[in-house]
This record gives structure tokens, C-alpha cells and sequence, in this order.
């Protein structure tokens, strides 16, 4: 009984041991399956992770702007990154394998090895991020500095089995910091080495800067003024009660030309010319000083002497001012001398003139007496030119030059040139011609007529006088501005003459100069361009000379004149622009000639008291009486006509020429 109740207890108690070990079994086994998945899942998680990381870490890798490359400690290349491809110009796959010195940073063999102890230091400091920097080549001659920044990376067993560099090209920085450095020397070398002092002091008036001339001129080293002197130990005592003075009567005030007594380390003195500018900051509080000084002592001595001949000027400038009026005086008793003596000289010269030209043309006149009669004529003129040219001088030196104003063509200005230059220039066989007549019709203008003809006659009159051979030209150009009342007209007189030097181009418009080969022709005053040009600037424009010796020379000026706006009908009447070429005169000649036999065939047929009266008339050359005794003439002979035609204009070559093919009984 009792053993099976014992065997009882003893199978239930094997039936609890095995019940419970198999529900732990069971647990253990739920256990290791929750376990395993949970596993499972954290794997998967970290695996995805290290995915994510690896494509980070590429993509860095692939897109830095910095150089990566990867290389073993017998400095043989893993791989770099598509910057680095780029930077070394290099395929990927080219670079692998090879020597990281040598191939890709292309280091001279003799010094490969420096570079290589270098890059070899590395590791020596395995756990430290190395950096360093060196120069590598590109190609031959493309040399660039890079700065590295170096990682170890090791195996599971601790040795270094990879070497990760990062460089960044600063060669470009380099440059500018190299740049900046001697740009910073030779600010400095200029601040030392300036003609003038310059010093700054702080807030409390002590000096912190000062240059090595301010030094040499005080006598001071650096170390003993920078620190431990203040503004006012540099001054002397007189200067400091001025400065003082300025700064508190201007405060927060720049400083300009400030004249001060500075003192040397030798107690001697001299003066300076100070220029202040203070610096604050945004509160307004002051931070800094910085002066510019200019020593000025050689100017205060100058000074003292100028001051010391100041009292002699003044008696010199008083004398001076004597004399100065004195000529003044003389001037213009010289002025009004000439002025009364050739207003009184020009008048029995006129009459000179006149009939010598009368008794030159006429046909009772002796042969013998022809010569002196025509050298009476050109001597007659001669003197009147000159007399003309020193009272137009004298007028011009005693100011009392006018201007007179009236309308006129442009036409009528040549007309009367042509008419005066035309047949003198022909006598020479020299050609004489408007260049771009079309220019001038339809031109008119109010100004001083006069002082123009003047100028152009002078100008004219040259020409004629040096031109041998070839031809002389006058062209008008007109510059014309419709916002102004005036035009600017160009007035151009050139010719094939003699020339004029280039050294005695800036001479010709002085009185009584002339050239070298002016002078050879004796004649004139020397006053003829000196009156132009002093005509042409009191009419408001300017002369411009140009020569060459032996081809010519172009006299210029160029003066501005009033335009008329509404043209009266008697001007538009004197528009009609007359022959533009000597050419021309030949036909005017035979015209004339044509013309001249009306008139003989007039006079023939008139009363001979009549005809005689009328050549007289011609004769003395009192057209205004002859005038009058034509009207009186009741006929509309053709003859006639032409003569009153004649007189009218003044055309005195046909007149003459009648007076020599008529009757000399008559």
C-alpha cells in the first residue's frame, strides 16, 4: 500500500517535472521566436540604415567641391571622386593603382621623396585628423596649391589598411594673400617713407602710430613717442594754447592747414602744417585722430624774406606804375599822332593817285613820261597802303576800333574782291577763283562789311605779293545752327606762293614783323596780318595760319554773323553772283569790246561839244556830274544806256579804255 502510494507521488511528481519543463520549453521556444524576429527586424532596420549612409556618404563623395582620394600606406591609389577626375584631368579608372605622388600629384622625381616623408608623418599620428599643405602639378607647368585634410582608416585587427584625403585648391587665396601682403608692405613703405609726417593719437591724446619721417624730423626713436607722449609734448607752449583754442572753439571739426610749432629732441623748434581728421563711432563717441603734417619751416623763412622785400616792391611797383603811365601817355600822344598825321597825308595822296592814273591813260602823255607817271602811280599807292596800316593800327592800340553795321550778300563781298583782284591777278597769269560759290547764294547777313573786305583785301594782297605762279583761291564755308541767330562762316584764302617757315609761323601776326622772304621784297610795314588778326578778334572769331615752303600757304579765320531773317528787296537784287574765275574775265573783255562800240557810235552821233564834255567828265572821273548830263540826254540810244550803265558800277578798266580809243583832239 504504502509503495504505491509512494510510486504514485513519485510518477505525479516526474508527470510535474516534465509538465514543467516542457511549458518552459514551450516559453523558451515562443521566447526565441519573438526574439528572431525581433532580430530580424532590427537587422533589417540597421541594414537599411547602413544603405541610407552609404548612399550619403557616396553622393558626398560624388558631388563635393573638394578633392577626395583614397590611397593605401604604400601610397598606391583606391579611388578618387569626379572632382578630384576633373581637378587632375584624370579618368577614375586610370588614376586606380597608380602612385598618388608621382602620377597624379606629377612631383618631380628629386623631390617625391619630400613629399612622401611628409605624407608618410601621417602615420605617426594615426588617431589625430592630420592637415597639411604642398603643391601639386597639373600638366607641366600648372602648378597649385592644395591644403589637405588626412584620415587613417583601420582594419578589425587596428592596422592601417587606407588613407582618406580631402585637399581644397587655395592657390587662388595664396595669390591674393601674397598680393595683400605686398600691397600691405608698400602701404607700409609709403606711411614710413612719405614726405610728410603722420602720427594718431586716441582718446586721451596719447600717440599710438607714428611714421619714420615725423621720427627723423623730431629726433625720437618709435618705442620712446608711441605710448608714453601725448599730442601736446610735441608742441611748443604757444602752440599748444592755439591748438587748444581751434579744438575747442571747433569741436568734432576736421582739421585743415593748421600752422604749429613742434619741438625736437634737441629743444630746437620749426614749423609744421597740420591736416586733422578725428574718427567716431556710431554713439559719437571719439575713437581716433589721424594728421597728416607738412614741415613748412623753408616756407616761414621764405616768408620772412618776402616780407622783408615787400616794402621794396611796393616803392618798385610804385615807380613802375610811374612809368607805366607815363608810356601810356606817350601811347597815346603816338596815337593821336598818327592819327591826324595820316588823315593829313591821305588826302594829297588821293589826289596823287587819281591823276596820275588820269594822266597814265592818257593818249597826249609823252612816251618818256609814261615810266614816271606809272612809278608815281605804284610808289602813290604803296604809301597810301602803309598809311593806311599805321592809322588802322592806332586806332586798334588806342581802343577806339567801331563797328559798323549793315546788310549784305554774301555775293556783293566777292563781287567787289573780284573786282579789285581779278585783272591783277590776270596781269600776273595767276588763276583766281570762288571755291563752292554755290555756298554763298542766297547768303545774308548784317555785320561790319567793312573790317571783313579789310581783312580779306590784306589777306589777298599777300597772295598777290608772293604768289609768282599757279593760282590763289578764296573758298566761303557756313556753318549753320537753327537754334542760334548767327552763323559761324569760315573764310579760306590759299595759294601756290613762296611758303612760309615753320619757325616764323608764330611771328607773322606781330607788327612790324615779316619773314625772311617777306622782307626780301621790300615792301609793306610788317602791319597786315598783324591788323587782321586784331580785325578778326574784335569781330569775335579767330586766324589760322598753314604753310609749306615753296607749295603755298591757307590764311583761315572764322567769325560769326548775324543771318537776316526778312531780306529786302534791294539785297535779293545784289544776289546775282557776278564771273567766279579769271577765266571768265576774257569773255567780259570781248563782251566789253562789243559794248564799247555802242558807245562810240552814242558819242559819234551826240553834239560834239556834248561828246566832249562827256569824255571830260570821264576824264576827272565826276561820275556824279556826269550822271546828271546823261539823264538830261532825251534818246534810248542802246549807247547810251551801256555808258549810264557803266558809270553806275564804276567800271572804270571800260571807261579808261574808252577815253584811250577815242579822238585824242577830243
Amino acid at each position: 500500500m504504502i509503495d504505491g502510494i509512494l510510486t504514485g507521488l513519485f510518477v505525479f511528481g516526474l508527470l510535474l517535472i516534465v509538465f514543467y519543463y516542457y511549458n518552459a520549453f514551450r516559453k523558451e521556444k515562443k521566447l526565441r521566436l519573438i526574439l528572431f524576429r525581433k532580430n530580424l527586424k532590427n537587422s533589417e532596420e540597421i541594414e537599411r540604415t547602413i544603405r541610407e549612409k552609404e548612399k550619403q556618404y557616396q553622393d558626398i563623395y560624388d558631388t563635393a567641391n573638394s578633392i577626395i582620394i583614397r590611397w593605401s600606406p604604400d601610397f598606391k591609389i583606391h579611388s578618387i571622386n569626379p572632382y578630384a577626375e576633373e581637378f587632375f584631368q584624370i579618368n577614375r579608372d586610370l588614376a586606380e593603382g597608380k602612385d598618388v605622388v608621382l602620377d597624379l600629384f606629377q612631383i618631380p622625381i628629386e623631390k617625391s621623396n619630400e613629399v612622401k616623408s611628409q605624407l608618410w608623418n601621417i602615420f605617426h599620428r594615426p588617431e589625430q585628423n592630420i592637415r597639411q599643405e604642398y603643391d601639386v602639378f597639373i600638366g607641366e607647368h600648372d602648378k597649385r596649391t592644395v591644403t589637405w585634410s588626412n584620415r587613417i582608416l583601420k582594419n578589425e585587427f587596428g592596422y592601417p589598411y587606407e588613407v582618406l584625403s580631402i585637399g581644397n585648391d587655395i592657390t587662388n587665396r595664396k595669390i591674393a594673400e601674397e598680393n595683400l601682403m605686398k600691397s600691405y608692405e608698400r602701404i607700409l613703405d609709403l606711411y614710413n617713407n612719405a614726405p610728410c609726417g603722420y602720427h594718431s593719437f586716441d582718446k586721451d591724446n596719447v600717440i599710438v602710430s607714428i611714421n619714420d619721417t615725423e621720427l627723423d624730423w623730431l629726433g625720437y626713436a618709435r618705442e620712446e613717442i608711441v605710448g608714453n607722449f601725448t599730442f601736446n609734448d610735441l608742441m611748443t607752449e604757444s602752440s599748444q594754447d592755439k591748438y587748444r583754442l581751434i579744438i575747442n572753439s571747433f569741436p568734432n571739426e576736421n582739421l585743415t592747414g593748421v600752422e604749429l610749432e613742434f619741438v625736437r629732441k634737441d629743444k630746437s623748434t620749426f614749423f609744421v602744417s597740420l591736416n586733422s581728421t578725428s574718427t567716431f563711432d556710431k554713439d559719437g563717441n571719439f575713437i581716433i585722430s589721424k594728421s597728416t603734417v607738412f614741415d613748412i619751416t623753408d616756407r616761414k623763412i621764405a616768408e620772412d624774406k618776402l616780407n622783408d622785400y615787400s616794402q621794396k616792391i611796393q616803392l618798385q611797383n610804385k615807380r613802375l606804375q610811374k612809368a607805366v603811365e607815363a608810356a601810356i601817355k606817350a601811347n597815346r600822344s603816338k596815337s593821336v599822332f598818327f592819327s591826324k598825321i595820316t588823315h593829313e597825308l591821305r588826302t594829297p595822296l588821293h589826289a596823287v593817285i587819281g591823276f596820275s592814273q588820269i594822266l597814265e591813260k592818257d593818249p597826249n602823255l609823252p612816251s618818256h613820261l609814261k615810266g614816271y607817271v606809272n612809278s608815281l602811280f605804284e610808289n602813290g599807292v604803296h604809301l597810301l597802303g602803309m598809311i593806311n596800316d599805321i592809322l588802322d593800327l592806332s586806332k586798334i592800340e588806342a581802343g577806339k576800333m567801331t563797328e559798323t553795321r549793315e546788310r549784305f550778300p554774301l555775293v556783293q563781298l566777292w563781287d567787289t574782291l573780284f573786282s579789285m583782284f581779278s585783272y591783277r591777278f590776270s596781269e600776273k597769269s595767276i588763276s583766281f577763283e570762288l571755291i563752292g560759290a554755290e555756298n554763298i547764294e542766297s547768303s545774308y547777313y548784317e555785320a561790319d562789311i567793312q573790317k571783313i573786305r579789310q581783312i580779306l583785301v590784306n589777306l589777298l594782297g599777300n597772295t598777290l605779293k608772293f604768289t609768282n605762279q599757279g593760282s590763289v583761291s578764296l573758298e566761303i564755308k557756313i556753318q549753320s545752327n537753327p537754334d542760334q541767330s548767327f552763323d559761324s562762316v569760315r573764310f579760306i584764302v590759299k595759294d601756290t606762293g613762296i611758303g612760309i617757315p615753320n619757325d616764323q609761323l608764330h611771328s607773322i601776326f606781330e607788327a612790324f614783323q615779316q619773314t625772311e622772304q617777306g622782307s626780301s621784297y621790300k615792301e609793306g610795314t610788317g602791319l597786315g596780318l598783324s591788323i587782321c588778326q586784331q580785325l578778326v578778334e574784335f569781330l569775335g572769331g579767330t586766324i589760322h595760319v598753314r604753310s609749306t615752303i615753296g607749295e603755298g600757304s591757307e590764311f583761315s579765320f572764322e567769325i560769326p554773323l548775324t543771318r537776316l531773317e526778312l531780306v529786302p528787296e534791294e539785297l535779293k537784287q545784289k544776289s546775282k553772283i557776278g564771273p567766279i574765275h579769271t577765266n571768265e574775265i576774257v569773255q567780259v573783255t570781248k563782251l566789253e569790246e562789243s559794248e564799247e562800240e555802242f558807245v562810240h557810235s552814242f558819242l559819234n552821233a551826240s553834239d560834239p561839244e556834248l561828246k566832249r564834255q562827256i569824255l571830260q567828265l570821264i576824264r576827272i572821273q565826276n561820275f556824279g556830274q556826269l550822271t546828271g548830263v546823261l539823264n538830261a540826254i532825251q534818246t534810248e540810244d542802246k549807247g547810251k544806256k551801256i555808258l549810264e550803265q557803266k558809270v553806275q558800277n564804276k567800271r572804270y578798266k571800260f571807261l579808261i579804255d574808252l577815253l584811250q580809243s577815242s579822238n585824242p583832239s577830243e
